[in-house]
């Protein structure tokens, strides 16, 4: 399979943005693996994923906190906005709370315990998650976003990306 360049990719991207690029695109097109990787997870996610994308972006939100990530806390609090996701719900994640909404506190706290325990959680613990209304695999696939944006988080943090107008 022959490599992808970055202009490449970051034409894609720019479909998808208005024929923009945010600055996270153009700093990960430093490596275009991590681009690539990037772009893919995305793409693969929103296709495909079981979460809804409020859901998605309510656990992109966290990992963006967790991870201590200005860029990506100012991206996910836009999209949760454009998915849906209510003010309040927002702020709770921002602040470190719990979600008012049911279904994105279970997320949260789901989220919150994958990332604590490097995803080792007991069988009861998967078990209550799934009374709770969280199948297995919907718990892979926040494993999935939290990867997803563990690469953008980092990579953020490390090059310390200049956040775009429009998600500050």
């Amino acid at each position: 399979m022959a490599e992808r360049k970055p202009y490449e990719i970051l034409r894609e991207v720019a479909d998808v943005f208005d024929d923009t690029v945010p600055n996270l695109y153009r700093m990960l097109a430093r490596s275009t693996v991590a681009l690539d990787a990037f772009v893919y997870f995305e793409q693969t996610l929103e296709r495909h994923g079981c979460l809804a994308r409020d859901e998605q972006a309510v656990v992109a939100l966290e990992v963006a906190m967790h991870n201590k990530c200005n860029y990506c806390r100012g991206v996910m609090t836009k999209e949760a906005r454009a998915c849906g996701v209510d003010d309040s719900s927002i702020e709770a994640v921002l602040h470190g709370f719990e979600p008012d909404h049911p279904r994105h506190r279970l997320l949260v706290a789901a989220t919150r315990r994958l990332v604590a325990e490097s995803g080792c959680l007991g069988q009861a613990e998967v078990a209550l998650l799934k009374e709770r209304g969280l199948a297995f695999e919907e718990l892979l696939e926040i494993i999935a976003v939290v990867a997803a944006f563990t690469l953008a988080t980092y990579a953020n943090n490390l090059a310390r990306t200049r956040i775009d107008p429009e998600y500050r």
